[in-house]
């Protein structure tokens, strides 16, 4: 398994630079295609916002106003797409190619954001997003129908420059289906990786002698991992992972998405939004 195709977001602001680290990072590893989805918001699909009983000339007047700002943020994401592709030395293509080169092309497209991300990303390998701050709270819905409508595994990048990316990897491990799912989307990091190292914190739900297991089950692909069992003691299991992370000097996580119910995660947060939140390192997971 290769990375060959990668879809990530343009918002047409200047963070989108930052954002983009992570990609940078990628097609420098991998001769990988990468697709940068600009969605357009549809004029029309403002007019229940505004409200009922406005004219026709207001409506208009709305819309057009709507489009014209669509248009701005459109062409900024023209530029910084076309500088980012001078800076990375990327040529365009609009077109599928099997030569092992890496590519880019803007998708500039009306509608809706998860519904785009959710039919775009099952024809991508990898899809990359920023992960969401303590700020921003929830996960946006382009990066929920990332997780739960593409069936594809999502790279997190966390919003600033990354010194280094893949090197240096943790895979945390705690024997559920999403884990596994992770582990093997992440295997074309790991052949790359410097280091790795599985992590988990020890509890009641996986076994000291199934992580080990795991562990050295990577080396049928070539991968020598250590194992690392951390003692949570009065931490929670994230924040032990985290610290555990942090120790190994990771530029790298890998984890599974989720493994409670959706609505539990909704309404209770967990480990997994923590880690995105705050771990301020890239987080490869698949659900």
């Amino acid at each position: 398994m290769t990375i060959r195709t990668v879809l990530t977001m343009l918002e047409g602001a200047e963070s989108d630079v930052v954002d983009l680290a992570a990609v940078s990072a990628l097609v420098k590893m991998f001769p990988a295609h990468v697709d940068l989805l600009h969605v357009r918001r549809d004029p029309r699909s403002v007019m229940p916002m505004v409200g009922e009983g406005l004219s026709a000339d207001l409506i208009d007047m709305v819309q057009s106003q709507v489009e014209k700002e669509e248009e701005t943020l459109a062409a900024r994401c023209r530029g910084i797409f076309d500088r980012w592709c001078a800076s990375a030395n990327l040529p365009q293509i609009d077109s599928p190619s099997a030569e092992a080169k890496a590519s880019a092309r803007l998708v500039d497209m009306v509608g809706d954001s998860a519904t785009l991300v959710a039919t775009l990303g099952k024809m991508a390998d990898l899809v990359v997003l920023p992960a969401p701050s303590l700020e921003d709270g929830d996960l946006s819905p382009g990066a929920e129908a990332a997780i739960y409508d593409t069936g594809r595994p999502v790279l997190f990048s966390p919003r600033r420059e990354l010194p280094s990316f893949g090197k240096r990897v943790s895979l945390f491990w705690n024997d559920t289906v999403e884990a596994s799912r992770s582990a093997k989307a992440a295997m074309p990091f790991l052949k790359q990786a410097e280091a790795v190292q599985v992590m988990s914190a020890l509890d009641d739900s996986v076994e000291s002698d199934t992580v080990k297991a795991f562990a050295a089950s990577l080396a049928w692909h070539g991968v020598n991992a250590d194992v690392r069992l951390v003692e949570p003691g009065d931490r929670s299991s994230g924040e032990a992972l985290i610290d555990a992370a942090w120790e190994f000097e990771s530029d790298l996580i890998v984890m599974g998405a989720f493994s409670h119910s959706r609505l539990r995660e909704m309404i209770l947060g967990g480990v997994t939004r923590h880690i995105l939140q705050v771990v301020g390192r890239p987080v490869l997971m698949a659900h």
